[in-house]
């Protein structure tokens, strides 16, 4: 018999997203990842493109093993499921460089 399996936290990222008139198309780009840049004919297509392209981003970056660019232009904040206990632990980290946090 399976048992359902527990509820983990999830991360909940706020990534700041710049959108600009571009000529007859829309730039959209995030400050916080360097390089993130696209366009869209409409304002909508550069935002949804601009949206897989996050995604895209941050799966390199955990692909790679490279920190979240936590600041002011990306926020991370935990939602907890309701039916979680949370507990606080202490762990090691090898360098405050690899943390995100500066």
């Amino acid at each position: 018999m399976s048992r359902p399996m527990p509820s983990v936290p999830r991360l909940q990222l706020q990534i700041a997203v710049g959108v600009e008139k571009d000529g007859d198309s829309f730039h959209a780009f995030c400050p916080a990842l360097k390089g993130l840049h696209v366009d869209g004919a409409t304002e909508m297509e550069a935002l949804d493109f601009v949206k897989e392209a996050i995604s895209v981003y941050l799966d390199s970056l955990a692909l790679h093993g490279d920190p979240l660019p936590v600041g002011p232009f990306l926020k991370v904040e935990e939602k907890v499921p309701p039916d979680a206990s949370m507990r606080n632990l202490t762990i090691s980290w090898p360098s405050l460089a690899t943390c995100g946090v500066s």
